[in-house]
């Protein structure tokens, strides 16, 4: 059977456990929960007595199974977790996990994971996949898919975060920690706990969101992608200096002037004209944006032509291999890069001041 973590979990905390599951997905939040649930489950929650992770690059798999088949003398249960099993072949692999599974110990949960699928990716091959894995594992075993869920149920798992370590968080200030962490709930519940402890009890809001990506205060009176909008070459570099101190990587901030195209050309490619829309489509590509800026993106993507936006890819790339090949200023690659990318938005403003 193929499930969703959210009802893994809740069947798995209602003693119906499995003999065998695949944890299919990327998303480590449910993978540690469904962990944890299997846990508390088979009472394996206090000590290390009976769990056991092995992995397929080291280990065969029939000695996994030959593990899993044997009694423990130590405790009545055993919770082995299987990593890297998208090495297992299709064909010999699967009908030994198969025969093991017409009779499986009852004393072994046996947990496969693999997390080389991304189950939000559009590409029709990674989908393909996913659809084989699922019609190959499923007849012997549950797969769990460890899928991002849609914004509002992160908004709520965040929020249920927040309330378990004895916090509030402001639905707003929730979807900007979701955009700031890009959608990973496992890295959001960790910055979460610094939240909660710097909040004392008081609701969490988007400034504290601020203050702990290191914008608040510090920040240029524009983000940089706002002032690559406004065409204005001076407050280009103006944000820029603002936003990266002297001695920074450069490569990251190049990192996320890509990432920043890559939202614009989304947007500019799906025609997207309302804001609410707009984050639903970066949303789900793994692109989340902060809701202030969603209108700004959306008017670049109309303004910037859909060739520059293309050429600024390779421009971008071009810019990462001089960075890394030690230039004499650093900070002049990017800074030449930013004005390239602005250039068209440059034009119009200064042919607007000639009328």
């Amino acid at each position: 059977m193929v499930i969703s973590a959210q009802r893994a979990i809740e069947t798995i905390s209602r003693g119906d456990v499995a003999s065998g599951y695949l944890l299919l997905g990327q998303e480590l939040y449910w993978r540690d929960r469904v962990w944890a649930a299997l846990r508390q489950a088979v009472g394996l929650e206090s000590g290390g007595a009976g769990i056991e992770e092995m992995d397929l690059r080291q280990t065969s798999l029939e000695a996994i199974l030959a593990r899993a088949a044997e009694r423990s003398l130590w405790t009545p249960r055993q919770l082995l977790l299987v990593r890297n099993a998208q090495s297992l072949a299709l064909s010999r692999s699967l009908e030994l996990a198969q025969d093991y599974f017409r009779n499986p110990s009852p004393d072994t949960v046996l947990v496969f994971e693999m997390d080389d699928v991304d189950l939000d990716a559009a590409d029709w091959r990674e989908r393909e996949k996913i659809k084989t894995r699922q019609e190959h594992w499923e007849s012997f075993c549950e797969v769990v898919l460890l899928a991002s869920p849609p914004l509002r149920e992160s908004i709520a798992i965040v929020q249920q975060e927040a309330a378990a370590r004895g916090g509030k968080i402001a639905p707003e200030a929730a979807e900007r920690l979701l955009a700031f962490c890009d959608r990973d709930l496992g890295r959001v519940v960790m910055e979460l706990e610094k939240l909660c402890l710097y909040a004392n009890g008081s609701e969490i809001r988007p400034e504290a969101v601020e203050l702990l990506s290191g914008r608040l205060g510090s920040a240029p009176a524009m983000s940089l992608p706002e002032a690559i909008g406004s065409g204005d070459a001076s407050k280009l570099l103006e944000a820029l200096a603002a936003l990266v101190p002297k001695g920074a990587y450069l490569p990251l901030t190049l990192a996320e002037v890509t990432r920043y195209l890559r939202q614009l050309l989304l947007l500019q490619q799906r025609r997207i004209r309302d804001p609410r829309e707009a984050s639903r489509i970066l949303w789900s590509a793994r692109l989340p944006a902060p809701p202030a800026l969603l209108p700004e993106l959306l008017r670049q993507a109309r303004a910037f032509p859909p060739a520059h936006l293309l050429r600024c890819f390779r421009e971008a790339w071009r810019a990462e291999q001089m960075l890394r090949s030690s230039p004499a200023d650093e900070r002049l690659v990017v800074e030449r890069f930013l004005l390239t990318m602005a250039a068209p938005l440059r034009e119009r403003r200064t042919e607007a001041r000639l009328r």
